[in-house]
């Protein structure tokens, strides 16, 4: 979150969470955390509370796909641990964010191509990996606004730049 605070959200701004489900009680747990969340699976999408209470049936839709979406004021951050915890993969995004202007860099503010970016057990690009990876999106010709960034909480950047959002 510190690097978000880095940043001036946008009014109305929203944060995403994205879950892969792999067991039915996984999902019978995510409904109850987020009843309005969108799942997805075997070609069918669902509204929690819309779920399918067989177990046998959500087994047959495996592995689902949770999506939600909330105001970033909201709660999503304390009860998403208890959903990622349990999924193959996930992330988290805040993307209506501004970046200030960086004057010493020669970098003005920035109001598109940024946010921040949190995947668990997967890249950017939802191939598998091990851990955890927060990523901050700049354009493409703007290094030294993510190194500013990572700075800026006390860390450094620790990957080349790859190709986002």
């Amino acid at each position: 979150m510190s690097l978000v605070e880095c940043g001036e959200l946008w009014e109305g701004a929203v944060v995403d969470l994205n879950a892969e489900l792999l067991r039915v009680e996984d999902i019978v747990r995510a409904r109850e955390v987020f009843p309005q969340g969108w799942f997805s699976g075997g070609g069918e999408h669902f509204r929690g509370a819309d779920l399918p209470d067989d177990a046998a049936v959500l087994a047959r839709l495996l592995p689902i796909t949770l999506s939600i979406e909330e105001p970033v004021e909201g709660d999503l951050l304390e009860r998403a641990p208890e959903v990622l915890r349990q999924a193959g993969w996930g992330q988290i995004a805040w993307m209506a964010l501004s970046w200030p202007a960086v004057p010493e860099l020669g970098l003005g503010p920035e109001h598109a191509r940024t946010g921040v970016q949190a995947c668990f057990g997967t890249d950017a690009n939802h191939e598998r990996a091990q851990g955890h990876t927060v990523y901050v999106h700049v354009r493409p010709w703007e290094d030294e606004r993510a190194q500013h960034l990572a700075r800026r909480i006390g860390h450094d950047v620790i990957g080349p730049g790859e190709h986002g959002w």
